[in-house]
């Protein structure tokens, strides 16, 4: 994992203490950065959890004492631009450091980053490019054109032919002019044991923290997976599937052919989304949803 820190000082002098990515302010990690606005006041709570956090929060906030000594507020009536300002900086930072590493070309015709590493047992085909910021874990299988940045893989994954792992997410802020620009994704993807990911897939890094894919998820081709979305044990997800930034599926959810799920949704354990269906809203446990808009089938 990557160890750039940036100090808050230069956001807010009254605080020594360095942050080295983001988190999201539902699930914060200490030594992060990330933002609030009022109407989610109420996550303020989670910050009791952790410590030495850069919180970009919006002017009328409410914070408790304890939490402004704990952390260093920046209110602002834009949160989430002063954030991505944030993160614009530390992306630039790391990108500098970037360019002083090199990548080498393997005898088996891949080209790896010389601060990733790569299992015992572990097959990469030609053409693919591993790195920056990587790590492969055992018997995993890397097929031709596949990419990786900024991951950790587990032991006996599947990578299929081109997919791309560790893509930028698409996460827009806007100036005050009204230009919109890109807020650069800080986090990493995880990935689980036994896991498959298919042919010319997309998933993108974490922006509010990490993309996580437990153990057992198989996915199909041609699917994309948003920032920030989390796959727990054993989903499966078949071709052409689309998930937005911060789904959440619970265990053994079966996602059908062609299916786009909005960003923010949260599908049930045991669920199963229909081919074709275009889902606006959660889903609670054990259901078959179906159509556009998705509507409740059958309870399984």
């Amino acid at each position: 994992m990557s160890t750039l820190q940036l100090s808050v000082t230069p956001f807010a002098p009254d605080k020594d203490f360095s942050v080295y990515g983001a988190s999201y302010i539902g699930r914060p990690v200490s030594n992060t950065a990330m933002f609030i606005s009022k109407k989610v006041q109420s996550l303020l709570s989670a910050l009791e959890t952790v410590k030495e956090c850069l919180v970009f929060a919006e002017i009328g906030l409410e914070v408790p004492e304890e939490l402004k000594r704990t952390h260093a507020f920046v209110f602002t009536q834009h949160p989430q631009m002063e954030y991505a300002r944030f993160a614009t900086r530390f992306a630039e930072e790391r990108a500098k450091a970037e360019r002083q590493l090199k990548f080498n070309l393997t005898e088996a015709g891949y080209y790896i980053c010389e601060d990733s590493t790569v299992g015992a047992g572990a097959l990469i085909e030609p053409g693919c490019v591993i790195g920056p910021d990587v790590k492969i874990g055992r018997n995993a299988r890397i097929l031709a054109g596949a990419v990786v940045r900024r991951a950790t893989i587990g032991e006996n994954v599947l990578i299929n032919e081109n997919a791309v792992i560790g893509a930028n997410g698409f996460t827009m802020a806007e100036e005050e002019d009204g230009d919109k620009f890109r807020i650069p994704t800080l986090g990493r993807v995880i990935i689980g044991n036994n896991v498959e990911i298919g042919a010319h897939n997309n998933i993108s890094c974490g922006s509010g923290g990490n993309t996580i894919i437990e153990d057992n998820v198989k996915l199909d081709a041609l699917v994309h997976i948003g920032h920030d979305v989390h796959l727990s044990q054993n989903v499966e997800i078949t071709a052409g599937a689309t998930l937005g930034g911060f789904v959440e599926a619970g265990e053994k959810t079966y996602i059908g052919l062609g299916s786009i799920l909005k960003n923010r949704i949260t599908i049930g354990e045991h669920a199963t989304i229909g081919m074709g269906a275009v889902i606006g809203k959660a889903v609670e446990s054990g259901v078959t949803v179906i159509g556009n808009p998705s509507r409740i089938f059958m309870k399984n």
